[in-house]
């Protein structure tokens, strides 16, 4: 099977170089994407850059040249949840972007014409990441995740962002632009994201101070999901 991995920044992919055997590196335009094994399966593991933008050519590059099977974005989120702390883990069952605004024309905030309301997470695939994250403790939360291309960080950002998105659970700035393509080319998607600041007024600080922290939890998560055939038969 072929598994593409998508991390927006450097600390988000660095450790899944690691675990990757038989590795080569492969450079399409400004990308470079790094090919090898981890267990019979083979991944297909690429650093994005930050924003939308970057998160979509990164998809359509792993889509198109690699023929993908599932799409993983791993990496970093800002919690817009009370209970949510730095380091917990985030499930998304479903993601739109918070800087979208057509609903003079009829659609939701955050829907883009001729999309869905939100962009939903593969039932299947849903399931099996929830256990595994019950079956090894993980503390997480599910919900909605909003994207947008501004690093989230203060009172009234995030009261805006409550305003709108009462349900809206984290933050941050590439998950709905992979969700979109993997929508247009029907690809299965799951993202597990980390708390890596609380996007209020030490927003930028603690992002710096915990990045790692948030990069290493995604990752452990991912590397269990990996390692779970109910995975591979949720995607067949």
């Amino acid at each position: 099977m072929n598994i593409g991995i998508i991390g927006a920044i450097d600390q988000e992919i660095k450790i899944f170089k690691k675990v990757i055997i038989d590795k080569q590196v492969k450079n399409i335009g400004q990308f470079q994407i790094y090919i090898g094994k981890f267990k019979k399966n083979n991944i297909f593991l690429i650093k994005s850059g930050i924003g939308k933008v970057s998160a979509s050519i990164a998809a359509m590059i792993l889509i198109n040249f690699f023929k993908i099977n599932i799409i993983i974005n791993s990496g970093s989120a800002g919690s817009l949840h009370p209970e949510l702390k730095i380091g917990d883990i985030i499930i998304p069952n479903k993601l739109c972007y918070y800087d979208v605004n057509l609903i003079n024309f009829g659609y939701a905030r955050g829907q883009i014409p001729q999309y869905p309301k939100t962009f939903k997470i593969n039932k299947n695939l849903y399931h099996v990441l929830i256990e595994t994250a019950i079956k090894f403790n993980f503390k997480f939360a599910t919900g909605l995740l909003i994207t947008g291309d501004s690093f989230v960080r203060g009172e009234n950002f995030i009261n805006k962002l409550k305003l709108q998105f009462s349900y809206a659970i984290a933050v941050e700035m590439e998950s709905t632009a992979i969700a979109q393509v993997c929508y247009q080319f029907n690809i299965p998607l799951i993202v597990v994201k980390s708390i890596s600041d609380l996007s209020d007024t030490q927003a930028t600080s603690n992002f710096n101070k915990n990045i790692s922290l948030a990069s290493l939890q995604s990752f452990n998560l991912v590397q269990l999901i990996l390692e779970n055939t109910q995975f591979y038969e949720s995607i067949e």
